[in-house]
């Protein structure tokens, strides 16, 4: 259990207060544009790396990602389903829906009804709103400092927290500058462990273009 807690417990919030950033016109700006290209997606389908640091050692998986936006969800609800299947290993997963949250990792199966532990709710909807573009909802459910930076290709969002928040200390985000899509996403937790999801990537090395609008099997997102 010890290699699972901290990563179902990485984007739990200290306190419930919602709290808004101080945002500046520039950096609003980024954020509209990162979100309005992602509403488009209704569906998205990629290879992932999952990359978990934990005490200097680290661990690779290789999967792929499906996400699919859920339909009238209303302020502050999960806004995207989220499953990630791993080939390598074979057989785990990590899946988000709106109204559980579940991890199969390491040979463990663990299912949260957000209802009975709503904190789960906020953990899913935080990585939700991460993969769809939606910045805005993690501030205001976080309490957190940004950063934006450009470089070439992406818009570069860092997200830190300080003492804050036991749950995460940072998040760092990529979004493509040209489409929106997410390519990376970095979680510090406080307890000391890294997570690094780049999107696109196999096990091959081989970076191919994601698959966008195109219907998923529903199957994709049931929880054991």
């Amino acid at each position: 259990m010890r290699r699972i807690i901290p990563f179902l417990l990485l984007l739990c919030v200290a306190s419930l207060a919602h709290s808004q950033s101080t945002l500046s016109s520039a950096d609003s700006a980024v954020l509209r544009q990162i979100l309005t290209a992602n509403k488009a997606y209704r569906t998205l389908q990629c290879n992932i790396r999952h990359d978990l640091i934990k005490s200097g050692k680290s661990q690779r998986r290789y999967g792929t990602l499906y996400t699919e936006r859920v339909k009238n969800a209303k302020s502050g609800d999960v806004s995207a389903q989220i499953a990630m299947h791993y080939t390598m290993p074979q057989g785990e997963s990590y899946i988000i829906t709106s109204t559980h949250l579940y991890n199969a990792i390491d040979g463990h199966d663990i299912k949260f009804n957000y209802k009975i532990v709503p904190l789960m709710k906020q953990l899913g909807g935080t990585v939700s709103w991460g993969f769809v573009g939606d910045v805005f909802s993690i501030l205001r459910y976080m309490k957190l400092d940004i950063a934006i930076t450009s470089d070439a290709k992406n818009h570069i969002i860092t997200l830190t927290s300080g003492k804050r928040n036991k749950g995460i200390s940072r998040m760092l985000l990529k979004y493509n500058r040209t489409n929106g899509l997410i390519n990376y996403m970095e979680i510090d937790e406080a307890l000391g462990v890294t997570h690094r999801f780049s999107m696109g990537q196999d096990a091959a090395g081989k970076t191919a273009q994601p698959i966008i609008n195109h219907p998923i099997d529903s199957k994709v997102f049931d929880i054991k």
